[in-house]
């Protein structure tokens, strides 16, 4: 009959190897594990990817319709406020009150003599000449510091509005009602303006804009 002092037998060399597997990760589960991670952590970017894509492409896309917002909201109001008074070009040359000709050379686009603002404290308050004009896939807009331009006096364009592909503007007689693809040629300073103006943008992406701009009726 044997004592029992408190010390139990030693475990199996089964168990104690039993023991050491249930402690840990084998080879297989680590590399089963990692790849499960690196699946999902694949998914995750994809996801991450594809949505910061759609922001930069719905940021871009707001973009551009803020800016054409802002080009047609300028040219609605110089064409609001247009007066019937021929201008004269820095040449010389009589410009009617509205033209299809940027200038005297006969560059295409619009141009229009336009009233002053009453709030402004500077060149803006009185009359000006202003045009718009398609170079190069921007439209440009000049303003001179008034409708009878000084000797050399090319005002810088601005551009206001990129990737666009053509501009296109029509004017109606108001006598007969009539449209017409010219208006006001250089040389030729009729007083009569346009019923109306009609404008075709064509963006660069392919989306097709048409707005029509009822004129002052001139006494």
């Amino acid at each position: 009959m044997s004592r029992n002092n408190g010390i139990g037998p030693p475990p199996a060399p089964g168990r104690r190897l039993s023991a050491k597997r249930a402690a840990g990760f084998t080879l297989v589960e680590l590399l089963v594990a990692l790849a499960i991670f690196a699946i999902m952590s694949g998914f995750a970017y994809r996801g991450l990817t594809a949505m910061l894509d759609s922001r930069a492409a719905l940021a871009k896309e707001s973009r551009k319709w803020r800016d054409v917002s802002l080009f047609v909201g300028r040219i609605e109001r110089d064409l609001a406020a247009v007066l019937p008074r021929r201008a004269t070009a820095p040449s010389g040359t009589p410009l009617a009150p509205v033209s299809s000709a940027v200038d005297a050379s006969g560059m295409p686009g619009l141009a229009l003599s336009r009233s002053g603002s009453a709030l402004a404290a500077n060149v803006s308050a009185g009359p000006q000449r202003v045009a718009y004009r398609l170079r190069e896939g921007r439209i440009e807009r000049f303003l001179w510091e008034s409708v009878d331009a000084a000797p050399r006096d090319e005002p810088v364009p601005v551009t206001l509005l990129g990737d666009v592909t053509s501009l296109a503007f029509r004017f109606m007689d108001s006598r007969n009602s009539e449209w017409q693809t010219s208006w006001g040629p250089p040389g030729y300073a009729q007083e009569n303006v346009p019923a109306a103006v009609e404008m075709t943008l064509v963006l660069a992406s392919g989306e097709r804009i048409v707005r029509l701009f009822d004129l002052p009726r001139m006494l």
